[in-house]
């Protein structure tokens, strides 16, 4: 009976099964948590990319009728798969577009270029500004209990070109 126990404590068959079950889950959240990473940085080049090319769209329609038109779909062309609009009902609304001409917001056609006309040519230059706000924690891959995304959204690049 002795040697039998000894034999069943010296018996290794099985301990792969019982350190993989160990290891598994934490290698599943790290992958998972770099795959997480990987979208919201992805997400964040892509706000970025479309704030800048709002932002230069922006400030080359000093002569355009349809700044504002153009400028949204400027933006959105550059950010498709985000659905960027410029409906901002709050503060807090994301996905969302601002745009300003010297620190005066515009929201029409009309107002931008009548800001524009009146930006252009001035020393010094002033600047058309963008700003681009994205929730990216609609597009989570983990469950929220299990990572915090408050600090990280929603994604926010403002950018500024001068008027010419």
């Amino acid at each position: 009976m002795r040697s039998r126990l000894f034999d069943v404590v010296r018996d290794r068959t099985g301990s792969a099964l019982v350190e993989f079950t160990i290891v598994f889950p934490v290698l599943i959240f790290l992958i998972l948590g770099l795959a997480q990473f990987g979208l919201i940085f992805y997400n964040y080049i892509m706000v970025t990319n479309a704030a800048a090319t709002g932002a230069r769209q922006l400030a080359l329609s000093r002569t355009d009728a349809n700044a504002y038109t153009d400028t949204v779909t400027a933006i959105s062309n550059a950010a498709p798969g985000l659905g960027l609009s410029a409906a901002c009902a709050a503060a807090t609304t994301t996905p969302c577009i601002t745009m300003s001409v010297n620190g005066a917001a515009c929201s029409t056609n009309s107002g931008c270029q009548g800001y524009l006309v009146s930006a252009s040519g001035t020393v010094p230059p002033e600047p058309a500004s963008v700003t681009v706000s994205y929730s990216c924690s609609s597009n989570s891959i983990m469950p929220a209990y299990l990572i915090n995304l408050a600090g990280i959204c929603p994604l926010t690049s403002t950018m500024q070109q001068v008027v010419e």
